[in-house]
């Protein structure tokens, strides 16, 4: 697309030019700055020359200063020391030459006579141009008569021998040839000196001299390029500027063309905009329209389904309501998808807890695996925290599209392994992945590509034979990839798919619970275990208890509350007396047609589990062995509301159900037709909760609802009025809220979303029978217990929370009555501990702010809380435990 752009072409060109021209004056200005560096390397190099010219010519006054010092000398030893100084000063005058031949350095050594520092060094460098070929005349002129001095010095004690013996007065003996060749020796010497100063001093002259033609030119030669460099530099900005005003035309029009580009544009956008309005408005008013007759459908195929009615007849009803609710998951996908498409599909984050969200999808398809005889193996990582944070509804979608997938292409007699692991965690975030595997019939690599694409299946005959509308897995790879990962894919073809996907997830500070029970079971062995069942089993039940899994474990062990076996017969004599021995029942773990066909083995299994194996089923099996629910209640528990209820309804079946529905409750119903009627009869009657559909005619439900707050400010009095409609667009729920209703129920009406709703806002009763407390402990009245937050703390159904509430209430009395004898006689261990003994219960029943008091009654011995405030909170925990005395 920029490739043809021609904006973008112009621009590039532009900024192309600019850039060369950039790179042309560095170039200039470097070339010709390396010039200029190259003339003054030349004056400096030439005043290195003039520096040792200077240095040879000092050396030489030296060595005249030194040869006159020997001929005064009055004895013949002191010639030594004054030689041998000579002989240095000559190496280094031929060290200068030297330098001044090849290049290189000389060390001027120079003396200062200060305390200080008595010598410097003056380092000299001089540089050779090896590819010119020169002279060196100091060398010519001075060297061989330096060869001629250091001769000289050789015959100088021979000399001063003669002439100290001629001047002692000594009788000693001196030829005339002697004296002549003595007196001819001190005549040479002023006229070599005089000769070799003149060369040295007509060397330096030179050397002056070249250095000042040098400077002068370098001095015209440095303007000259400078000029020359000024000249360049504008003739390559004169050539930039050109090309940047030729560049700078041709955008100018090319702007006016996209500035009629950008106006069609705009337009096309309004009109995509309007168009998407009425895309998102016509699923909303489909979505309605289609909700509407299935909420009629799911409701009255429930209610005859729990009625009366022959079993024929119920299967039929059955089929309606599940037909209806695959229909419903189509349109919820349809509109999934839209949201997609329209990037209005948002992540909302929650924190849950991840063991028991897992488990409800888990027994949720356990239950479709068991219609088509497929192995459903459930493995969790015990590593896993407990509480993260994520869209919960969201991971719910994708992980129930992969597994019903998994689950349809598999055939009778296969296997489905959904496994969840901790890959690691790193402070606060987790990194768990989540893998489906099933055995059905694979995908082709090419088929791989598109599988993830909206309406999109391996092959038309996959849609045939299985159904799906193949938007499952569009939405599923989307939820993911908002949530910061991508599902990836493993397959063949007739040997089943693996899909699996990892996400970062952040974990909850406080992870750690407390076992509520601790139960002590015996782990028998297992000859073959493929799919790891026995350590999975494991890591289920440390969540309510010990477990004993070796032999010698086992043996030692005094009590033992259940004994999970495998039907392997190798250890029937070893079942046998164990169970025996313990008198606790056992449990077989495994498929039922395996025991059911080992006489040997069945006699002794008094429960069975069979996959997938997870808490709640574990728990069912420990709560019916230990009687922990044990009471005379009703299966089902029975809500009855004692209210008045207005109802804004215009479709006639919905009107109905709805009235059923609510009458089935124990409310008092009042249905209209619309949200005129609705406000009239308001104002006529007195209503503890309204329900409004927002679609009717006459009046919708938002403009009845603005009339009803409108006459409720004039009387001071406020009733809850709660939406009732079929649509599901994003939005909704946030702009009824704030429009001013308490709350939103969407179509198809789910009953326990009702009944929390009625829960919230009106009193209730529970229908269920009780246990009689015997008179001599009634005397408190226990406070109430939230079972639904019971239920969800143990990751149970509401009826097995009301079973564990009922256990509480009806120990809770006399443990209390006990724990106050127990205060009144002061032995503080005895309180610790009662009160970890009355924690663990209350746990259970999820009064946490007793636990935190007895928790402090715990500690006694170690707070060293004195008697007065071991009471004070004695009776701070009777005032929340029970509403009065």
């Amino acid at each position: 697309m920029l490739k043809n752009n021609t904006i973008y072409q112009g621009l590039t060109a532009l900024i192309i030019t600019f850039f060369l021209g950039y790179v042309g004056i560095i170039i200039i200005h470097n070339v010709f700055s390396d010039i200029v560096k190259t003339l003054d390397y030349n004056v400096k190099n030439e005043y290195s020359r003039y520096k040792i010219g200077e240095y040879v010519l000092k050396e030489i006054a030296s060595i005249e200063t030194n040869y006159y010092k020997m001929g005064l000398i009055t004895k013949i030893r002191a010639i030594k020391p004054i030689q041998e100084k000579i002989n240095d000063e000559i190496e280094d005058i031929k060290n200068a030459i030297r330098v001044l031949e090849v290049g290189g350095t000389l060390n001027n050594h120079i003396k200062l006579n200060l305390l200080e520092a008595e010598i410097v060094t003056d380092r000299v460098y001089f540089n050779v141009d090896n590819s010119i070929k020169h002279y060196t005349f100091e060398s010519i002129d001075l060297l061989p008569k330096l060869d001629e001095l250091t001769l000289k010095l050789s015959k100088m004690e021979d000399i001063m021998k003669i002439k100290l013996a001629y001047t002692s007065n000594k009788n000693i003996e001196i030829s005339e040839d002697e004296i002549f060749k003595v007196k001819l020796f001190f005549k040479q010497l002023p006229t070599l000196f005089i000769r070799m100063k003149e060369n040295a001093s007509r060397l330096l002259h030179d050397s002056k001299k070249n250095i000042d033609l040098l400077e002068k030119n370098i001095t015209e030669e440095k303007v000259y390029y400078r000029k020359l460099e000024y000249l360049f530099t504008f003739f390559v900005m004169t050539i930039v500027l050109l090309l940047g005003i030729f560049v700078i035309k041709q955008i100018l029009n090319k702007s006016k063309e996209l500035e009629e580009i950008t106006k069609k544009a705009k337009l096309s956008e309004q009109e995509a905009l309007k168009a998407n309005q009425s895309k998102s408005q016509f699923l909303a008013n489909m979505s309605h329209e289609i909700r509407t007759p299935l909420n009629a459908i799911i409701g009255f195929s429930n209610i005859l389904a729990k009625s009366e009615l022959e079993k024929k007849d119920k299967e039929k009803a059955n089929i309606i309501s599940k037909s209806a609710t695959a229909l419903l998951n189509i349109i919820n996908d349809i509109l999934d998808i839209s949201k997609v498409e329209s990037g209005k599909f948002e992540i909302s984050k929650t924190e849950f807890n991840l063991r028991d969200f897992l488990e409800q999808i888990v027994h949720l398809y356990s239950i479709t695996t068991k219609e088509k005889n497929i192995r459903f193996v459930y493995l969790f990582d015990s590593k896993i925290p407990n509480f993260i944070t994520s869209d919960e509804t969201k991971l719910k979608q994708v992980l129930s599209n992969i597994l019903s997938n998994a689950i349809k292409f598999t055939p009778k007699d296969g296997k489905v392994l959904f496994e969840v692991k901790l890959i690691k965690l790193e402070d606060d975030i987790a990194k768990i992945e989540f893998s489906v595997k099933d055995e059905g019939i694979g995908i082709s690599l090419d088929d791989q590509k598109k599988i993830f694409e909206p309406f999109s299946q391996a092959d038309g005959s996959i849609s045939r034979k299985f159904g799906g509308t193949g938007l499952g897995l569009a939405i599923s790879l989307s939820i993911v990839k908002m949530l910061g990962s991508e599902i990836k894919l493993e397959s063949q073809i007739d040997e089943g798919s693996r899909f699996y996907f990892d996400l970062d997830l952040q974990v909850s500070k406080e992870n750690l619970e407390e076992k509520k029970l601790k139960y002590h079971f015996a782990l028998c062995n297992i000859i073959n275990d493929k799919e790891n069942i026995r350590n999975h089993l494991k890591d289920v039940l440390k969540e309510f208890g010990v477990i004993h899994d070796n032999d010698e474990d086992i043996e030692k062990s005094e009590y033992i509350d259940l004994i999970f076996c495998f039907g392997d017969p190798q250890f029937f004599e070893k079942l046998s007396r164990r169970k025996k021995r313990f008198n606790c029942p056992v449990v077989y773990v495994g498929n039922m047609e395996k025991i059911d066909n080992n006489n040997i083995m069945k006699p002794l299994m008094d429960y069975y589990l069979d996959v997938p194996i997870y808490g709640s089923k574990v728990f069912n099996i420990l709560a019916e062995a230990k009687s922990i629910e044990k009471t005379k209640e009703k299966e089902n528990q029975e809500y009855i509301f004692n209210a008045k209820v207005l109802v804004a309804e215009d479709n006639t079946n919905n009107q109905l159900l709805i009235e059923l529905i609510l009458k089935d409750l124990g409310l008092d119903v009042c249905i209209v037709e619309n949200g005129k009627l609705a406000y009239e009869k308001y104002k006529e009657e007195k209503f503890d909760l309204v329900f409004l559909d927002i679609n009717m005619p006459i009046m919708d439900g938002l403009e009845s609802l603005k009339l009803i707050r409108e006459y409720e400010k004039i009387n001071k009095n406020y009733t809850p009025i709660i939406a009732l409609t079929a649509n599901s667009i994003k939005g909704d729920k946030q702009k009824y809220l704030k429009a001013g209703m308490d709350f939103y129920l969407s179509k198809p009406i789910v009953n326990e979303e009702l009944v929390k709703i009625l829960s919230t806002y009106l009193e209730k009763k529970v229908i269920k029978e009780t246990k009689v407390i015997s008179n001599d402990i009634v005397e408190y009245a226990i406070t109430d217990i939230n079972i639904e937050l019971v239920a969800k703390k143990i990751g149970m159904s509401e009826n097995i929370a009301i079973k564990i509430i009922d256990k509480f209430k009806s120990n809770i009395v006399k443990d209390m009555k006990d724990f106050e004898n127990i205060i009144k006689n002061e032995d503080k261990n005895e309180i610790s501990q009662k009160a970890h003994y009355l924690k663990n219960s209350c746990l259970n029943v999820a009064l946490d702010n007793a636990c935190k008091i007895l928790e402090e009654l715990e500690a006694v011995e170690i707070s060293n809380l004195s008697v007065i405030q071991i009471e004070e909170k004695f009776e701070n925990l009777k005032t929340l435990l029970f509403s009065n005395k």
